[in-house]
């Protein structure tokens, strides 16, 4: 993790935190990361905003130590620095406010642990808001493209071509997102069952069921998965890189990058692995109309209302519903039925 190699380069009361949240909280080596991340970035804010006689160069901004920051530095921020680091992020950083509020909630996690074991007097963060952010649709491939996208990645019989395949067919079958794949490891695989067993956001573990596609694709993959020894750390992954370790996220980005490639002939902006996780959820709702409370067990999620961006409603069903459903087209029926009776 990116934290505990750079341990020394941090603050001991930020490597306790991070610590806390990773091992007590049980939140994945992602969050973390990231919320290492937000927060390195703060203090290196505050440095060049308490320099106030010598104006660091912003251009080496990420060179910036935090090594010196204390907690005195951090009791003395306030609301208005907190404001201040804010539209740093926007008009130095170029942060779009999806971003920004990502940073903000990271703080806001920082400061209120910190207040909560007295380590500062007040939570500075406490009556910042969110900026608002306008939602937006995530891209999805209609089901045409999706075929076109399975076909076009099985073109050879090479190791990594069979590797991709799988990858793709468990993200639009089986809706995964990028963390959960490349967490999977060959105990979580039952074939004879057609059972995936996937460990989600804060280590929610939830059964996956396999269609025969996505069987087969898995069973063709292990065929030719190269065999590690058992001593071997990378021994238990499912997906290997060529340098036979546990496939890497970015490795990952980068083979659905050139897949997509292949159907869309550039690079689409707003098209990446998150959306063939979207794809899937929003085929199962549109073409096979797929109750939403079990699309939501499928993706995973806690809340309802996170399942709902991953569904819309088809300009063909939107039509049925509208020459249907109304109250007009209803007391029509009604109005034919009892006529009918008489």
């Amino acid at each position: 993790m990116s934290f505990l190699k750079n341990q020394e380069q941090n603050p001991e009361f930020l490597n306790d935190y991070l610590k806390y949240t990773r091992y007590i909280l049980q939140s994945s080596e992602n969050t973390v990361n990231e919320l290492y991340f937000d927060i390195r970035t703060f203090f290196r804010y505050l440095i060049v905003h308490n320099d106030k006689a010598n104006k660091i160069d912003l251009d080496k901004f990420k060179e910036i130590s935090i090594a010196d920051i204390t907690l005195d530095d951090l009791d003395n921020v306030n609301t208005f620095t907190i404001q201040d680091f804010i539209s740093f992020l926007r008009n130095f950083s170029g942060n779009a406010p999806k971003t920004r509020n990502r940073k903000l909630a990271s703080l806001k996690n920082f400061f209120s642990y910190l207040s909560s074991i007295n380590l500062i007097t007040s939570d500075p963060t406490a009556n910042v808001k969110f900026a608002n952010v306008e939602k937006r649709q995530p891209k999805y491939l209609n089901l045409n493209q999706s075929k076109d996208l399975l076909s076009k990645t099985i073109q050879s019989s090479s190791r990594n071509t069979i590797r991709n395949y799988a990858i793709i067919s468990l993200f639009l079958n089986c809706c995964l997102r990028l963390g959960e794949l490349i967490g999977i490891n060959l105990t979580d695989v039952k074939l004879d069952d057609k059972t995936l067993k996937v460990k989600g956001k804060g280590n929610k573990e939830r059964i996956v069921y396999l269609d025969d596609s996505v069987s087969e694709a898995l069973e063709e993959y292990l065929k030719v998965r190269p065999t590690l020894p058992i001593t071997d750390p990378n021994y238990n992954a499912l997906f290997l890189s060529e340098r036979k370790k546990r496939i890497s996220r970015r490795n990952v980005q980068l083979i659905i990058d050139q897949e997509l490639l292949k159907i869309f002939e550039e690079k689409r902006k707003g098209y990446h692995t998150h959306s063939l996780r979207h794809t899937g959820a929003t085929l199962m709702y549109n073409e096979n109309d797929t109750n939403i409370l079990i699309i939501q067990k499928i993706l995973g999620h806690k809340l309802l209302s996170s399942t709902e961006i991953y569904t819309h409603v088809s300009d063909k069903k939107l039509k049925y519903i509208m020459e249907n459903c109304t109250i007009s087209s209803i007391l029509e029926r009604k109005g034919d039925l009892e006529n009918g009776k008489e």
